[in-house]
């Protein structure tokens, strides 16, 4: 009965310790200013010291990663963590420092996922679009680029 207890407390307590860890930062509110309505909130998730959490409406999700940046600058830190076919532009005058994904739709097939990342508090923040938000293959670019202004413009965390 004793051992019972005991692992139903520890198993509640970590419960509720990864529940108030895992929140994200963002509403639904924030999403639905810079992309428009529809969004709904999954819960958010943690995997050690990352935090994901995702905004999805009928076509396409908004994920948001948060981890720690390690002291890094965040050119040292993509310079480490992204494969070489992958290259960061700085943002003009942004005040995180924020950068661009650009990826090569010719030698990439991930080149379709605007993503937009910055550093701040001593945290990588990578904000990203996940599926079909440009209809047909040739308004992808155009799409694109309107995705990563929409990103880049989302409210700053944390």
């Amino acid at each position: 009965m004793k051992k019972t207890l005991l692992v139903a407390i520890t198993l509640l307590w970590g419960y509720n310790l990864l529940a108030q860890n895992s929140q994200c930062p963002l509403t639904v509110a924030d999403i639905e200013r810079a992309f428009g309505s529809g969004f709904q909130a999954e819960p958010a998730s943690k995997f050690g010291e990352v935090t994901s959490c995702r905004f999805k409406t009928k076509d396409y999700t908004i994920q948001i990663s948060i981890q720690p940046a390690y002291g890094m600058r965040i050119a040292d830190y993509h310079r480490q963590m992204s494969p070489k076919t992958v290259t960061w532009k700085a943002i003009p005058n942004d005040p995180d420092g924020a950068m661009i994904e650009d990826r090569d739709p010719t030698k990439d097939d991930l080149a379709s996922v605007p993503a937009v990342a910055y550093i701040r508090n001593d945290k990588y923040v990578r904000l990203q679009v996940l599926g079909n938000y440009y209809g047909e293959q040739k308004q992808m670019l155009t799409k694109r680029e309107e995705m990563r202004t929409r990103l880049a413009k989302l409210k700053r965390v944390p």
